[in-house]
């Protein structure tokens, strides 16, 4: 079974429901709060007009935007980092005020708590009307055709790229293209080359990791494998490992494929397992429980009890790559060991 990305997100988002406290407040009170849109450093003076192709065609951002509204699910975090404070963002999974997580209330300094849309049945469209926008982005998403031409109607739109699925652009091409669009490319460079710095110095600190096979997985209408261009494969690729096409096929959809619970079983031929919410299924489990992986020690569980942890690990933005990095690959390095004694360490906040 394939999922549709949109559904499999609102299904994920339905079981995954920790709070991840970050600030005083609470949701309700981030959505009453009005939002305002600040930028860190002015725009280049030749950043505009720009024109940003996308899956639906071309966007022209004529001048700077000062009132972004954000219909994906992570782009907040790429906003946030070259100083822009969006008016809304779009609810995923986890709480948090405003949607801003521990990794990126920094860079929201003092700025005010975005106001939060709702997207479990579509994009709010009206909703989004009603902040008057000059831009809305969405990035990470699958806005369809008809929120497309609903939305152009309200301002310009930069939707996601039309050169892979939905959700599954990589993070570099989606921050950059964020970047664009805002008038801040040169200052997103930056920060996406000091990320994949990082990145690139964990895989060269843990050699282990070249060549041997890892994936992300949960339970969801059985098994679920996360795809080759999903943003968490992607970050184990990044890291030196790679994904398993031999043993689940070249044909699997980019961002993942539901399996019966009894292909739990094939994992056993993974060298890393990583498991978000493990014990959502009982049934699931006990069948990975009989495997040499599990056997072995070579897993580890990324559960909503790890709090922002759980939530940064499917963020995969600029400013939650390093906070994932700090926990993330010592869990690795000592799931991929294959010594059942080297227990990998529970990550939390």
């Amino acid at each position: 079974m394939n999922p549709t990305r949109r559904s499999f997100l609102a299904g994920l988002s339905a079981m995954a429901v920790a709070p991840v406290l970050v600030a005083c407040g609470s949701e309700d009170e981030s959505s009453t709060s009005g939002g305002s849109t600040g930028t860190g450093a002015e725009p280049a003076a030749d950043a505009f007009p720009v024109t940003i192709e996308h899956k639906f065609g071309e966007t022209t951002i004529e001048k700077a935007p000062t009132r972004v509204v954000c219909v994906g699910l992570t782009e907040q975090d790429a906003l946030l980092a070259v100083g822009v404070v969006p008016l809304a963002v779009t609810k995923w999974f986890g709480e948090a005020p405003g949607f801003i997580f521990p990794w990126a209330t920094d860079a929201l300094g003092d700025g005010e708590l975005p106001e939060v849309l709702d997207s479990t049945n579509g994009i709010e469209v009206e909703k989004v009307a009603s902040f008057a926008p000059d831009l809305i982005i969405g990035q990470y998403a699958g806005i369809t055709e008809k929120e497309y031409e609903l939305l152009s109607k309200i301002a310009p739109v930069v939707a996601q790229s039309g050169g892979y699925a939905d959700y599954g652009a990589p993070w570099d091409e989606m921050a950059l293209t964020i970047g664009r669009a805002v008038g801040q490319e040169p200052k997103m460079q930056e920060i996406v080359d000091d990320v994949k710095a990082q990145i690139a110095k964990a895989a060269s600190d843990n050699p282990e990791f070249a060549g041997k096979t890892a994936m992300c997985v949960t339970p969801y209408e059985g098994l679920f494998i996360y795809g080759p261009e999903d943003p968490r494969s992607r970050m184990l690729m990044d890291l030196g490992f790679e994904f398993p096409t031999e043993v689940f096929g070249g044909k699997q959809e980019e961002f993942g494929t539901s399996l019966s619970a009894e292909r739990t079983s094939d994992l056993a031929k993974v060298d890393v397992a990583v498991w978000l919410d493990i014990e959502a299924d009982k049934a699931v489990k006990s069948v990975f429980d009989k495997t040499t992986t599990a056997k072995e020690g070579r897993w580890f569980d990324i559960s909503a009890d790890a709090g922002a942890y759980y939530v940064a690990h499917s963020f995969v933005t600029p400013l939650s790559i390093p906070y994932v990095l700090e926990r993330y690959v010592p869990q690795l390095a000592a799931a991929v060991d294959g010594d059942p004694a080297t227990v990998p360490p529970v990550s939390a906040e």
